[in-house]
């Protein structure tokens, strides 16, 4: 999350483009779970203003479709899709006037591997969300997704479960990242394939 104003407790750092970014997790201060919307308004509120707020996280299961159950679901929605929706929900009135969000999927939307039925799912909803949002958004906030295929650097933990794909390296989905921040594009995928 690039912040407009310092006004949280802990040290940012200041990326390669000039932003002054504050990473926020659940241990961190202010501290978020994007699962429970009342931490992130909490943390909103705690943190101030930003001109950019970036989304790289969420979680869905790994598991077939024929083992899959309602709990599987459950649980990715309720952390990728709707937690990274929260992050817009109650960030909007943290935002900018021509600030964007920028949110993750990643390659499993249009080309699902084994057992990626529930990531398949919530990516796809993420992406709905997105092109819908972008129509609603006052004052000239933006909103975008970034949806990479597998990273180079986590090959070691993700490779098997991508074969025959073309991983790409982090910096070339940090450089969707900052497109995202920085560029003029609203309710679009950046896909980094």
């Amino acid at each position: 999350m690039a912040q407009a104003e310092p006004s949280v407790r802990q040290p940012s750092r200041h990326s390669p483009t000039g932003d002054d970014v504050v990473s926020a997790f659940r241990n961190s201060s202010p501290g978020i779970d994007i699962t429970d919307a009342q931490s992130v308004k909490n943390f909103f509120k705690e943190a101030g203003k930003f001109d950019a707020i970036v989304a790289t996280l969420g979680s869905a299961p790994f598991v077939h479709l024929e083992y899959a159950d309602t709990e599987d679901f459950q649980a990715a929605i309720g952390n990728k899709l709707q937690g990274q929706i929260n992050l817009v929900l109650h960030g909007l009135p943290y935002l900018n006037d021509g600030g964007s969000f920028t949110l993750i999927t990643g390659i499993l939307t249009q080309h699902p591997v084994k057992k990626s039925v529930v990531a398949s799912t919530v990516n796809g909803g993420l992406e709905a969300f997105t092109y819908t949002a972008s129509t609603d958004l006052p004052r000239g906030i933006r909103i975008n997704v970034v949806s990479p295929n597998v990273v180079q650097e986590s090959l070691d933990t993700y490779g098997a479960f991508f074969p025959g794909s073309n991983p790409v390296p982090a910096q070339l989905v940090a450089n969707a990242f900052v497109r995202s921040a920085h560029g003029v594009e609203t309710g679009q995928v950046l896909k980094v394939w």
